[in-house]
């Protein structure tokens, strides 16, 4: 029977955009990806602040294709989550939520 949830029991939506977040952050911060462990890495403990974190959120963002309008919205939720709980795995449920992440990086994921 085909499931449509990624072994960890994620939806495999969530589980891509939370490797997409995973690698921005790598990015961001300088460190490797393997470093950053998607269910429990910290954004702040791992080295980033306020700056960084909107600059990965923008990335991310522009990432999946997001257009403006819905940006500006998402961009706030996004960065309300990272200071609850700053996990790529809550950035991706957030981006998910928010209607984006059904499509692969760099493709229209608002349609």
């Amino acid at each position: 029977m085909p499931t449509d949830a990624a072994p960890s029991g994620e939806p495999l939506a969530v589980e891509a955009v939370a490797e997409a977040v995973r690698r921005i952050w790598a990015e961001v911060l300088e460190v490797e990806v393997e470093s950053i462990d998607i269910h429990h890495s910290d954004f702040f403990e791992l080295g980033g602040y306020s700056l960084l974190a909107l600059q990965s959120i923008g990335r991310l963002l522009a990432e999946y294709g997001v257009d403006e309008v819905a940006a500006v919205e998402l961009e706030g939720a996004l960065l309300n989550r990272l200071f609850e709980d700053a996990t790529p795995m809550a950035q991706a449920k957030c981006l998910v939520a928010g209607g984006q992440g059904d499509a692969a990086p760099g493709g229209d994921a608002g349609s």
